[in-house]
């Protein structure tokens, strides 16, 4: 008929996949959108660009070890799974915040002195952190005994996301940091 002009397959599997197609480009253009949010708050909020900048850059580390794990070990993209990535922000950014803000905190009552300052902030914000992500992990690796293989997934990769966001809140971030203190 002269007014069909899009003709294709159809059934359960391709619509399926068509969902999910739409759910995670949906969701790399909010990954992106909460991103950039993020990187203009933490400028504002901050008051430096270079503080806000690299208070974000562990939270893309963070969603590229997570992807770079799923695919290692066999994860696939569902609509669980694809969720990860925008939960990583805000996983992400709420320990790269509290990092950098104490560093920044502890650096005046040192005295202006980088090292001495990271020092300081790892002792007293590092280590909530580490309990505040061991807490969490924990709670979420119990979801990999959830009978439905879908929410094992995502607890077992929520847990993983959120040791990998403190890893980079702890490790990456306090190198950042040094090098971008005067």
């Amino acid at each position: 008929h002269p007014s069909i002009t899009v003709a294709g397959l159809t059934g359960s599997p391709y619509t399926r996949q068509a969902g999910l197609d739409a759910t995670t480009d949906g969701l790399q253009k909010a990954f992106l959108i909460a991103v950039i949010a993020c990187l203009i708050i933490a400028v504002v909020a901050m008051r430096s660009f270079r503080y806000g900048v690299v208070t974000i850059i562990p939270i893309m580390l963070v969603v590229a070890w997570l992807y770079a794990f799923m695919f290692a070990f066999g994860f696939g993209l569902n609509f669980i799974t694809a969720t990860i990535a925008a939960i990583s922000v805000g996983v992400g950014i709420d320990y790269a915040i509290h990092m950098t803000q104490r560093f920044r905190e502890e650096l005046g009552r040192a005295g202006g002195d980088p090292v001495e300052g990271l020092r300081r902030a790892a002792g007293g914000t590092g280590a909530a952190l580490i309990a505040s992500a061991t807490t969490s992990i924990l709670g979420f690796a119990i979801m990999a005994f959830a009978p439905m293989p879908m929410f094992a997934s995502y607890g077992i990769l929520t847990a993983v996301m959120i040791f990998l966001a403190a890893v980079a809140s702890l490790a990456v971030l306090p190198s950042l940091l040094l090098l971008v203190t005067p």
